[in-house]
């Protein structure tokens, strides 16, 4: 039956493509399959491309004290994206479709049921979102518990061993940036209260500071996770999209274009933040454009791209991945933004952060 299904949505879709100049350079796209595999398989790397594209434009470098209002700002934006997108986008996707809902609704009222079978399924997602929260948690926790007994391990087995004297700098580094910021003439006060400090507080101060940077970085790696999760769902749709008609697949590859724009940059902005250069940070982020080009070539390949693409965006993946970007945004990004800055910077971060918020939100709209 879905061999049948497929031959039939490949026969409508043939008549939805006009035909290239038989005698001209594109003459071998006038092959169905061909061309439907260009389009796509183009459309997926044009999405990925493009962004990259915008973030070679972004005067960010690396995490550094002049940078930070401007750091400050794309993680504003990127969390607004990733809230946006979860509340606005991945958790209503993941709901039944309206019309369902409403007959399925009628339905046990007709027969006096005190049963409303649209409850279940709302638990289900919701407790899948809970469990892409969860998930990223103990990821977090348990990467920071080894990498604590890892740095106290080296300490013990020397005082003055490479990942002490490292955290010592990187306190150093903190407080000379923390004088520099407040002005203070005497930058030297930092190096004197690291000094005076016994070796207990030594261990103390490193493990936090160390901590800190880890579960930035933990987070950026989950993050990219849970983006990898999230293309490939958007290259089911796309191999969906593109079987239907050229204008079909069209909207679709611009509709995913314009989501990811936001995503990107948040993206970027948290790897920097966590310690990543610029041209690593964008490097690591190519990476994530497999999870679409894996999901374009098997929606291509499938007997029935539609159901594939549907019982991606009704299983599991779409909720869970929401509760990881909920928790990234709210337990990584958001307490660095609340860290001490000017009422006009305060002001300036939270017209990012809506500004991300709004675009998913014209994104569901027109979606």
């Amino acid at each position: 039956m879905n061999v049948y299904h497929h031959q039939q949505q490949i026969k409508s879709s043939q008549q939805n493509y006009e035909p290239y100049d038989p005698n001209g350079i594109l003459s071998f796209m006038n092959d169905f399959q061909t061309r439907l595999w260009v389009y796509s398989i183009g459309s997926t790397f044009l999405i990925s491309f493009m962004p990259f594209v915008l973030l070679s434009l972004i005067p960010l470098k690396a995490n550094t004290a002049e940078n930070e209002p401007m750091l400050k700002l794309l993680l504003s934006f990127g969390s607004g994206g990733l809230l946006g997108d979860a509340f606005l986008h991945l958790i209503p996707h993941s709901q039944p479709h309206h019309d369902e809902h409403s007959r399925s609704h009628t339905h046990s009222h007709a027969h006096g049921s005190s049963e409303h079978s649209h409850g279940p399924h709302d638990m289900t997602v919701g407790g899948y979102v809970l469990a892409g929260i969860l998930a990223f948690l103990t990821v977090e926790k348990l990467v920071r518990i080894l990498r604590s007994e890892k740095i106290l391990h080296s300490h013990s087995h020397g005082g003055n061993g490479s990942s002490f004297s490292d955290g010592k700098k990187k306190i150093k580094k903190r407080e000379d940036a923390r004088a520099s910021k407040e002005k203070k003439s005497d930058v030297s006060s930092a190096e004197e209260s690291l000094n005076s400090c016994s070796d207990e507080e030594h261990k103390h101060l490193i493990e936090k500071t160390i901590n800190d940077e880890m579960g930035f970085k933990v987070a950026a790696y989950l993050n990219l996770t849970a983006d990898f999760a999230h293309n490939f769902t958007d290259g089911l749709a796309i191999g969906a999209s593109f079987l239907a008609g050229t204008t079909v697949g069209v909207v679709t590859m611009i509709t995913v274009l314009v989501h990811e724009i936001p995503h990107e940059i948040g993206d970027f902005a948290i790897l920097i933040q966590s310690g990543f250069s610029k041209k690593k940070a964008m490097f690591v982020q190519l990476l994530t454009a497999l999870g679409a080009l894996t999901g374009c070539i098997l929606s291509l390949c499938s007997t029935n791209a539609d159901e594939l693409s549907n019982a991606a965006s009704s299983s599991w993946i779409l909720p869970f991945t929401a509760g990881g970007f909920i928790y990234i945004a709210t337990v990584t990004v958001i307490p660095e933004l609340l860290e001490n800055t000017s009422t006009w910077q305060s002001i300036k971060e939270i017209m990012a952060l809506l500004t991300g918020i709004m675009l998913m939100f014209l994104i569901a709209i027109y979606e």
